[in-house]
C-alpha cells in the first residue's frame, strides 16, 4: 500500500491556491506511489531552530521518513523556475509570464534538514544513532537541463526531480534518499519506529490538520463533480443516434446527461421535449436547463397542457373516473387522442429521465408528438421503479446503453446502496469519503435525534443548510418532521421549493433523481429494499441514518462493521 500522509487530505483552501498547484500535485502524486510503501509523508513541516548561531523559521513542503532508509526534505517549486549563473539567483515565471525572484530551493531544503535532524538528535532518548538525513527540490513544471554544468557543484542533479521524473517519483525520491557523494561512505541509517513516531510528535501531533467535515465534503464534491463531467463522453459516443435506452444504477448519472442531451439539442436549434415523473425533480430540471429554450415539465404536466390547448374539460374527466384511473390511464389517453389528430407541438427530440416511472403506453403516446425523423432517448434504472410503472423500454426499440460506473456518490455511500442494488455490477470512482453514519434511537426519539444531528451538521461541521436533505420513509404529509415549523432553529422547505437557506424535508420517494451533499434518513422502519437503495443513495458525500436498532442492522450497519474490520 501507498505510504502514510500526514495530513491524510489536504484542506479546500490550500488545493485552491494558485500557489500551491506544484506542491498539491507532488501531494497526490506521493499519496499514490506503491514505492513508498512503509514511509510516512510530512507535508508542510515549520520549524523554528538555530541556524547561524541565529534563531530562525521555516517551513519544509515535504519530508519523506523511513524507517529503514532515513529522512528526506524536500522542497517544491513550482512554474518554469531558472538559475542565473551570473549572480546565482533562482527565478520562477507563472502562467502569465511573470517572473519572481525565489529563495534558492537547495539552501531551504538543506537548512529544514539540517535543523529536523538536530531537533531528532536533541530529543532522541539516550544516545541518538546514525541517521540519514538528504534533501532535495521538485520541479514539477520544469524539464531537465541540458547544460547540468549550470546548475553548480552544491546542486547536484542528483539531488532534484523533474517533470520526467513524476510518472515514478517515488522510485526518484528512493533514489535521493540512498544516493551518496562520490568518495563519500556514509551508512544508511533508518529512523526506525521511534524516530517516525518523533517526527509526528513534531508535525503530526501537534498540529491538528484533520479537515473538518465541511472541508471534507467540499473536496468530495470537488471530486464528483469532475468525474459526473466525465460522462459527457456517452453523449459523444452516441452522435446522431436516434434512439437511445441508457440505464444505470444510482449515481451513474444519468439525469446530468439528459440535460446535456437536452442542452446541446436546443443549442441546435432542435424543438427539445424533456420530460420526468416527479415535481421535485422538475424543478432541478428547470433551474438546470434555465435560459435554453427546451421545454421541460413532468408527463401528466404535458398532458394537461396539451389537453387545455385541445380545450378538453379536465375537471369533468377527472370527476367521471377514480383519481389513479385518471392519472395513469385516462389522461394518457386523451394525450394519445391529441397526438393521432393534429397535435398542437411537435418535436424534434425527446428525453425522458427517469424512464422507469414511464408506462409503454404513455411513450407511445409521446411518440405521436415527435418529428418522423426526431430522435428518442429514455433515461432509466429499473431497480428504482418504486411507482411500479411498466416496460417503457419496450417503445424505444434500442438495445440498451449500460452505465456501470457510479460518478455522484463517495466509496462508503456506494456501498451502503450497493446491498440493495440487484443486476449488472457496478463501479464507483468516487474519493472514500467519511463513513456512514448509523444512529439507532426509538421511535418516539427520532423528532430529537434528527435535530441533534442537524445542530452538529450546521453549527461544529459548519454546513450549509441548502446542502441538507433530511428524507422519511413514509408519506411527507404523515412524517413528524413536518408537524416542526423549524427543525435545529432553522427553517425547512419541500424538494420543490429548494432555497439556500434552508433545509431541506421530504419523502425519500419525492426525492427519487435529486441529491444533496448530505442527507439524513429517518423513519425508514417500514421500507422495502427498492425505497432503501433509492434513499441510501440520495447524499453525494455524506450520510446519517436514523432507525430503531433492527431497522439499522438491516439497512447495513452490520456490514459497514465488516467492511471496516477488512
Amino acid at each position: 500500500m501507498p505510504a502514510r500522509m500526514i495530513p491524510p487530505m489536504l484542506p479546500p483552501e490550500i488545493r485552491r491556491d494558485p500557489k500551491r498547484s506544484g506542491e498539491t500535485a507532488v501531494y497526490d502524486l506521493l499519496a499514490e506511489d506503491p514505492m513508498l510503501t512503509g514511509a510516512t509523508v510530512f507535508y508542510s513541516c515549520e520549524w523554528v531552530g538555530l541556524d547561524g548561531g541565529l534563531l530562525r523559521d521555516g517551513e519544509a513542503d515535504f519530508v519523506i521518513a523511513h524507517p529503514q532508509i532515513g529522512f528526506l526534505v524536500l522542497e517544491v517549486k513550482g512554474g518554469r523556475v531558472q538559475r542565473r549563473v551570473a549572480d546565482g539567483k533562482w527565478t520562477t515565471k507563472n502562467r502569465d509570464n511573470e517572473v519572481f525572484e525565489i529563495e534558492n530551493p537547495v539552501r531551504q531544503a538543506m537548512k529544514s534538514k539540517k535543523i529536523i535532524l538536530n531537533a531528532l538528535k536533541e530529543r532522541w532518548p539516550g544516545n541518538a544513532p546514525w541517521l540519514s538525513a538528504r534533501h532535495g527540490v521538485i520541479l514539477p513544471h520544469c524539464s531537465r537541463p541540458a547544460n547540468v554544468a549550470h546548475m553548480g557543484a552544491a546542486a547536484p542533479l542528483e539531488i532534484f526531480a523533474f517533470r520526467e521524473d513524476l510518472p515514478n517519483l517515488g522510485a526518484r525520491l528512493l533514489q535521493m534518499m540512498v544516493w551518496k557523494p562520490d568518495g563519500e561512505r556514509e551508512t544508511l541509517g533508518g529512523l526506525g519506529p521511534a524516530g517516525i513516531a518523533m517526527l509526528e510528535d513534531f508535525y503530526g501531533r501537534d498540529i491538528d490538520f484533520t479537515p473538518r467535515l465541511s472541508s471534507v465534503i467540499d473536496e468530495c464534491e470537488a471530486a464528483i463533480e469532475r468525474l459526473t463531467e466525465t460522462q459527457y463522453r456517452y453523449l459523444d459516443f452516441l452522435g446522431i443516434t436516434k434512439r437511445a435506452l441508457i440505464q444505470g444504477g444510482a449515481g451513474t448519472g444519468k439525469t446530468v446527461l439528459a440535460a446535456e442531451k437536452a442542452r446541446r439539442a436546443a443549442r441546435a436549434d432542435r424543438r427539445v421535449l424533456m420530460l420526468c415523473f416527479n415535481r421535485p425533480l422538475l424543478v432541478q430540471l428547470r433551474t438546470e436547463l434555465e435560459g435554453s429554450p427546451a421545454s421541460v415539465a413532468t408527463f401528466h404536466e404535458f398532458c394537461a397542457r396539451m389537453c387545455l390547448e385541445k380545450g378538453i374539460d379536465l375537471n369533468s374527466e377527472r370527476m367521471a373516473c377514480e383519481e389513479q384511473h385518471f392519472w395513469s390511464v385516462r389522461l394518457p389517453e386523451l394525450l394519445t387522442d391529441i397526438g393521432l389528430d393534429i397535435p398542437p407541438e411537435q418535436y424534434d427530440d425527446l428525453i425522458i429521465d427517469e424512464g422507469q416511472d414511464f408506462k409503454s403506453a404513455w411513450v407511445e403516446a409521446l411518440r405521436l408528438f415527435l418529428d418522423p425523423e426526431g430522435s428518442l432517448y429514455v433515461f432509466r434504472d429499473d431497480f428504482q421503479n418504486i411507482y411500479r410503472g411498466d416496460d417503457a423500454a419496450a417503445a424505444v426499440q434500442a438495445e440498451p446503453l449500460e452505465l456501470t460506473e457510479n460518478v455522484r456518490n463517495t466509496q462508503a455511500i456506494f456501498r451502503a446502496g450497493s446491498v440493495f442494488r440487484q443486476g449488472r455490477e457496478q463501479t464507483c470512482l468516487g474519493p472514500e469519503g467519511a463513513p456512514v453514519s448509523w444512529v439507532p434511537c426509538n421511535k418516539d426519539q427520532t423528532l430529537r435525534i434528527v435535530e441533534r444531528e442537524l445542530g452538529r451538521l450546521l453549527t461544529a461541521d459548519d454546513i450549509a443548510p441548502g446542502d441538507i436533505a433530511v428524507l422519511c420513509g413514509c408519506g411527507a404529509e404523515m412524517s413528524v418532521l413536518r408537524k416542526a415549523p423549524t427543525l435545529a432553529g432553522r427553517h425547512w422547505t419541500p424538494a420543490d421549493e429548494p432555497a439556500e437557506d434552508r433545509i431541506i424535508v421530504d419523502s425519500i420517494m419525492r426525492f427519487k433523481g435529486l441529491d444533496r451533499p448530505v442527507v439524513i434518513l429517518c423513519e425508514i422502519e417500514e421500507i422495502d429494499a427498492e425505497v432503501a437503495y433509492v434513499g441510501l443513495t440520495r447524499a453525494k458525500s455524506h450520510l446519517i441514518v436514523i432507525g430503531d436498532e433492527a431497522t439499522v442492522d438491516r439497512l447495513g450497519r452490520n456490514d459497514a462493521a465488516k467492511a471496516a474490520l477488512i
